[in-house]
């Protein structure tokens, strides 16, 4: 289904992505998006790895893999950007966001 990838490097381009996503959404909350963004990522890794490793060997098809990451929504608070007093809907819209970035960039990676 799709050519064997290096976690690592998909880990590194989603850390880089969380940086981005948070310039260009929540720039006045910079640092605290980058806190929020990069504590997610580092609380899904182990699943993403999983999740990525079985997209890779076609034993998870990519609506699955999007549920997956989706479902996580509601496990992770923005802790930094509520603390900063960040509106809940725009911290929300952040958090879509990031696990949206994350499906893309796995797809776009694993190029399934």
């Amino acid at each position: 289904m799709a050519s064997q990838v290096d976690f690592a490097d998909i880990f590194k381009q989603l850390k880089t992505g969380v940086v981005s996503l948070a310039k260009s959404t929540v720039s006045t909350y910079l640092n605290d998006a980058k806190t929020d963004g990069q504590n997610l990522l580092a609380e899904m890794k182990d699943d993403l790895e999983r999740w990525t490793k079985l997209l890779i060997s076609g034993d998870l098809t990519t609506k699955d893999f999007e549920w997956l990451v989706n479902s996580e929504k509601d496990s992770f608070k923005m802790a930094a950007l509520e603390n900063a007093g960040l509106a809940l809907i725009r911290i929300d819209q952040f958090r879509n966001s990031v696990l949206n970035m994350i499906v893309d960039t796995v797809f776009k990676l694993v190029k399934v």
